[in-house]
């Protein structure tokens, strides 16, 4: 869903260093915004269900369930 013309993100890691990268990398970008960090793979799929984001960056390989496994199908 967008929201003030931008895509939202979700972002899933379970390395804060790598979500606040992710993050700080978006600040920059007026046209993306990061609506919600997770760091594992069950609270990607719940978290996506909810806010709907544009784009999902998932880790490869996280607590719970792998990245590929909590991608829409």
């Amino acid at each position: 869903m967008k929201a003030e013309g931008r895509c939202n993100i979700l972002i899933a890691d379970d390395h804060d260093v790598v979500l606040e990268g992710i993050r700080s990398a978006l600040q920059d970008r007026p046209d993306f915004r990061a609506a919600d960090t997770v760091t594992d793979g069950r609270a990607a799929v719940d978290r996506s269900r909810a806010l709907h984001p544009d784009i999902l960056v998932l880790d490869i390989s996280m607590p719970g369930m792998k990245g590929p496994d909590t991608a829409p199908g």
